[in-house]
């Protein structure tokens, strides 16, 4: 990998190692580094484990990782919010960030890159980076959507926000601004800032460029969108989306965890456990299963998507997502049948 800073250098390392769980350090909370000064920050952030952290809102969930002189970000949020992002990761990790890694090319985990790329050393798996520079040119204009949204909050972190938004008009940004320097392949065993990290990338599943990432001295896991923990999954076929290869990730993120007590941070929802990859895995064979035999009875794409699937029914964001879901299961069975 071209570009990549001196704080980066591949290497073997062992294992999965057992050790005490780690499960119990999940929780609302705020990690404790930010005292009363949590209520200040934009994202919710929870610790996970003594060297990681999670924040949650405006995209996918962002994984932050402590090494012993620098902090790695694992994605970067939706447009606009990439300068907040670093910002409060520093502050909550308590060291500067020098590498950012993504774990697909959607723009709710791209979006940030551009306040990363001038100055870290920023990865993505090899088949996205064509995507993330295809996407250039749309995430330019997504501050001012960012900047619309934020100035309508209440929240006390607002006025910094805005600031860190304002900030990229003077950047010199250009559509290229958000493409990775760094391709990575299907297995890569890295060390960054003292921090062992593995990457696999199982084929086409959630995109044609998923990443798994592990940090196994801490037992946390990023599955990045491979997971949508009881959130309904998107199916982009465009951007390569195989749910056949999507099963296939899943049941590697269940041999990664083994059976011990992996911290599991999903792309969207709750973080949790190996639990959720089962119930990923689960959903999309099942819903595989019902749109294959709608295809075959001659059920409508349109009357498909009218399903109710009340077994799914405390899933989030059904408004949205729901119709992308079940489409996109119904033109994969569609296609597979010569229809």
């Amino acid at each position: 990998m071209q570009g990549m800073n001196e704080g980066v250098s591949r290497r073997n390392f062992l294992g999965l190692s057992a050790g005490a769980a780690l499960a119990c350090c999940v929780g609302r909370a705020r990690a404790a580094r930010f005292g009363r000064e949590a209520d200040a920050t934009w994202f919710e952030w929870t610790q996970l484990s003594p060297r990681c952290w999670v924040a949650i809102g405006e995209g996918g969930n962002v994984l932050v990782v402590a090494g012993d002189r620098e902090a790695i970000v694992i994605d970067a949020k939706n447009a606009g919010f990439g300068n907040t992002l670093r910002r409060e990761a520093e502050q909550v990790s308590g060291k500067p960030v020098k590498t950012l890694i993504n774990t697909h090319h959607h723009g709710d985990h791209t979006g940030g890159n551009c306040s990363f790329t001038k100055d870290c050393t920023v990865m993505a798996h090899e088949n996205a980076l064509a995507r993330i520079a295809s996407q250039g040119e749309r995430l330019m204009g997504g501050a001012k959507g960012a900047a619309a949204q934020v100035g309508k909050s209440e929240k006390p972190a607002k006025d910094a926000v805005l600031k860190d938004i304002a900030a990229l008009d003077g950047a010199g940004l250009t559509k290229d601004s958000w493409t990775p320097a760094n391709g990575l392949g299907d297995s890569e065993k890295l060390t960054i800032g003292g921090v062992a990290i593995e990457l696999t990338h199982v084929g086409n599943g959630h995109t044609d460029n998923d990443l798994i990432i592990v940090i196994p001295a801490e037992k946390v896991m990023h599955g990045g969108d491979l997971l949508f923990n009881k959130v309904w999954p998107v199916i982009d076929l465009p951007g390569g989306s195989d749910t056949a290869g999507w099963v296939k990730g899943c049941e590697r993120i269940l041999e990664l965890c083994g059976e011990q007590q992996m911290i599991v941070v999903p792309g969207h929802g709750a973080v949790g456990d190996r639990e959720m990859a089962q119930r990923q895995r689960q959903m999309l064979i099942a819903l595989r299963a019902q749109a294959a035999a709608a295809v075959k009875a001659g059920q409508s794409r349109e009357d498909f998507l009218k399903r109710p699937f009340e077994e799914y029914a405390e899933y989030q964001r059904a408004d949205v997502l729901k119709p992308r879901t079940l489409g996109g299961v119904y033109d994969e069975a569609a296609k597979a049948a010569g229809k």
